[in-house]
C-alpha cells in the first residue's frame, strides 16, 4: 500500500479538512466575541495560537490511533475485522458536512448583518431596518430611523495597569471627538454628552436613542511607558454590528497618525462625501501633549483644589514647547495670576490669530464690560466682528456656538438665538445647561408649550442647578397649570427664586394673603439688586402702577435684554395705556443695539 493510500485509509485529510473549518469558525466567533464582551486584545492571538499548535498534534492522532468498537487504540495492533476505517471516514465527512454548513451560515449571517440597507427619503439619510421594529429592554422599540450621519464617541475605557492613566484615554476620546466634528458633514455629539456614560453599563441602542446618533465609536487604550495600544472599533447603532475595527500598537510619537487613522476609517465607512481633505490632528511634542492632557483632566474633572497642579503641569509643557497654543488657552483659564493669564492669551492669539476658540474667548471679554447702553453697544459689536470671523473658521466650535448664541440674544435676535441653542441642544442632548438655555429662549419668546416640554429635559438632567425648578414653574403658570407651577416653585432651593414663584402661583390659586406675604418678603429682600423680578411679579399679579415703576429702575440701573413686548410674563400690561410709550423709550435705547449687524451661520 502506497504512502498516500495509507493517509487516505487512516482518515487524515478528513481530520485536517475539519480541523481547518472548526478552527476558522472558532477564531471567526472569537473575534465577534471579544469586543462584544470586552475580552482583553490578547485573547484572539491566545486562541489562534493553540489552534495552530493543535493541528499538529490531531494529525498525529489520526495517524497513531484508530476509532474501534472498543475505543482509540493504536493503529498498528488494530485487526482488520475490528477497523471501523470505513464508517469513521463516514462519520468525519457527516462532521465536515455540519461545520461547513455552520461556517457558511455564520459567513452569510456576518455579510447580512453588517450591511444594513440604505433608503434615500427627502430629508437626512437614514439607515431602513429590515424589520418594522425591535423589541429591546423593558417595552421600549428600536425607533426605525436613526440619522445615518452621526456618531457618538464614547469613552475609550482604560486598560492600562495604573488608573491614573485614565487622563489618557480620556484624552483620545476627546481629541477624536474634536477630530470628527471639523467634517461638515458628520454630526457628532460634543463631550459633555458623550462623557456622561463614563463608567456606566449601557446598551448601546439606547445610548444611540438618547443621543439620536446612527453611529458610536468606542475602544480602549493601554499605555505602558512609550508604547500605547489602542483598540477602535466602529458600531452600528441600530444592530450592534461591528462595522470596522482595529488594534494600533505604536510609540507615543506615532498617537496623532492613529487618530487621523481612525478618523479616516470613520469617514469611509460612513460613506462621506469629504470637500477637501480630511480634518488632521496637529503634532505636538508627546511630553508636552501628556502633561497637557493630565492638566486638561483636572480641569474637566472640576476639580478646583487641583488648578495649581494643572497650572504646574501647563508651565512644564510650555517649557518643553513654548508655542503649544492649546496649552497657553488652558494656562490662561486655569491660573489666578492675571499677569501670567494675559500673557498666555496674548502669546497665543500671536501664534495663531486665526483660532477660533481665542476669538470666542476674547468676545466674552467684551461682553460683561459694559456701564451703559451705549458702552454695551460698542463692546458688542466689537463682540459680533469676532464671534463672525470665529465662526468663519470653525462653526462647530462649542464655544463659538454658545457665545454667539448669547450675543444673538443680547441684540435681541431671538430667532438667531434660538436656532443656535436648538443646535446646541442637539449636539449635546445629555448636556444641561444647553437644555436649559433653549428652554429660556422658547419661554421668553412667547412658545410655551415647546419650553414646558425643553424645561422637562432639563429637569431630567438635573433638577438643582439654574434656578430650573423656578423657570419650569413659570412656563407652567403661563400654560395655565398653576398647580404645577407651585409644585415646581415648592422644590426650587434658591430662596428669592422659590419666593417670587409662590407669590405668583399663590395669586393664581387665589391665595392672595400668602402672595401678598411672598411680595413683601421680596420687597424686603430685594428691592434695589432685583426690580428687574419685581416689575415682573407685579406686572402677572396684575399691579400695573408698582410693575411701570420697577421696569423703571430696571432700565435705569443699567443694561437688560431686548425683547420685553415678547415676554409672556408682561402680557398683561399690554393693554395699559403707557404700555407702548414705555415700550418705544426702551426701544430707543436699544437702537445702537439693533443697528449692529451679527450674522452667523447655523450648521446644519
Amino acid at each position: 500500500m502506497s504512502f498516500l493510500e495509507e493517509l487516505k485509509r487512516r482518515n487524515i485529510f478528513r481530520v485536517a479538512v475539519a480541523y481547518l473549518i472548526v478552527a476558522w469558525l472558532l477564531i471567526q466567533v472569537g473575534a465577534t466575541l471579544e469586543p462584544a464582551m470586552h475580552l482583553p486584545d490578547w485573547v484572539d492571538s491566545v486562541l489562534a495560537f493553540f489552534l495552530l499548535l493543535g493541528f499538529p498534534v490531531a494529525m498525529f492522532f489520526a495517524w497513531a490511533y484508530e476509532l474501534t468498537p472498543q475505543g482509540l487504540k493504536r493503529d498498528v495492533p488494530v485487526n482488520t475485522d475490528e477497523s471501523v476505517h470505513s464508517s469513521t471516514g463516514r462519520q468525519l465527512d457527516r462532521v465536515i458536512i455540519v461545520v461547513l454548513v455552520l461556517a457558511v451560515g455564520y459567513f452569510l449571517l456576518e455579510r447580512y448583518m453588517t450591511s444594513p440597507a440604505v433608503v434615500e427619503t427627502t430629508g437626512e439619510e437614514t439607515h431602513q431596518l429590515d424589520i418594522d421594529s425591535q423589541q429591546v429592554t423593558g417595552d421600549t422599540t428600536l425607533q426605525s430611523e436613526l440619522p445615518l450621519k452621526s456618531i457618538a464617541v464614547l469613552p475609550f475605557v482604560n486598560m492600562s495597569s495604573d488608573p491614573e492613566q485614565e487622563y489618557f484615554s480620556d484624552g483620545i476620546s476627546e481629541e477624536l471627538i474634536n477630530l470628527l466634528a471639523k467634517i461638515p458633514e458628520l454630526r457628532v455629539i460634543s463631550r459633555s454628552s458623550a462623557f456622561s456614560y463614563k463608567g456606566k453599563e449601557i446598551k448601546l441602542k439606547e445610548v444611540a436613542r438618547e443621543l439620536n446618533v446612527g453611529h458610536i465609536l468606542e475602544g480602549s487604550v493601554r499605555k505602558a511607558g512609550n508604547r500605547v495600544r489602542i483598540t477602535a472599533q466602529l458600531i452600528d447603532a441600530h444592530t450592534d454590528i461591528h462595522l470596522w475595527s482595529e488594534t494600533y500598537d505604536r510609540t507615543l510619537d506615532d498617537i496623532f497618525a492613529v487618530q487621523d487613522e481612525v478618523a479616516a476609517a470613520v469617514v469611509r465607512h460612513l460613506h462621506l462625501a469629504l470637500i477637501g481633505e480630511p480634518p488632521r490632528t496637529k503634532h505636538i511634542n508627546p511630553q508636552a501633549y501628556t502633561l497637557f492632557l493630565q492638566a486638561r483632566q483636572i480641569v474637566f474633572l472640576s476639580q478646583d483644589e487641583n488648578l495649581p497642579r494643572a497650572e504646574a503641569l501647563l508651565k512644564q509643557a510650555l517649557v518643553i514647547d513654548p508655542d503649544y497654543v492649546d496649552a497657553l488657552i488652558l494656562l490662561f483659564d486655569v491660573t489666578s495670576d492675571e499677569a501670567l493669564a494675559a500673557e498666555a492669551f496674548e502669546k497665543a492669539d500671536a501664534l495663531d490669530p486665526d483660532n477660533a476658540k481665542i476669538k470666542a474667548m476674547m468676545a466674552v471679554e467684551y461682553f460683561n464690560q459694559a456701564k451703559n447702553l451705549e458702552e454695551q453697544a460698542h463692546f458688542l459689536s466689537d463682540a459680533a466682528r469676532l464671534l463672525e470671523g470665529a465662526a468663519a473658521i470653525d462653526p462647530y466650535e462649542p464655544l463659538v456656538l454658545f457665545n454667539s448664541a448669547r450675543l444673538a440674544d443680547s441684540l435681541g435676535k431671538k430667532e438667531l438665538a434660538t436656532r443656535l441653542g436648538e443646535y446646541i441642544a442637539m449636539r449635546d442632548p445629555l448636556y444641561f445647561w444647553a437644555q436649559l438655555n433653549l428652554a429660556s429662549n422658547y419661554f421668553v419668546t412667547g412658545r410655551i408649550e415647546e419650553a414646558v416640554a425643553q424645561f422637562e429635559i432639563a429637569l431630567s438632567l438635573n433638577s438643582t442647578k439654574g434656578a430650573v425648578q423656578w423657570k419650569y414653574g413659570l412656563a407652567k403658570l403661563v400654560a395655565g397649570e398653576p398647580e404645577g407651577a407651585l409644585k415646581a416653585f415648592q422644590e426650587e432651593k434658591g430662596f428669592i427664586y422659590r419666593t417670587h414663584g409662590l407669590a405668583l402661583a399663590y395669586h393664581d390659586l387665589g391665595r392672595e394673603a400668602e402672595s401678598a406675604a411672598a411680595i413683601q418678603t421680596l420687597l424686603l429682600t430685594e428691592v434695589e439688586v432685583w426690580p428687574w423680578g419685581l416689575a415682573r411679579a407685579y406686572a402677572w399679579i396684575g399691579d400695573a402702577d408698582q410693575a411701570f415703576f420697577y421696569l423703571n429702575v430696571s432700565v435705569e440701573n443699567g443694561p437688560i435684554t431686548p425683547g420685553l413686548e415678547l415676554h409672556p410674563l408682561f402680557h398683561k400690561l399690554h393693554t395699559d395705556s403707557r404700555w407702548l410709550p414705555f415700550l418705544r423709550s426702551v426701544e430707543q435705547k436699544f437702537e445702537q443695539l439693533a443697528a449692529i449687524e451679527f450674522s452667523v451661520q447655523v450648521p446644519r
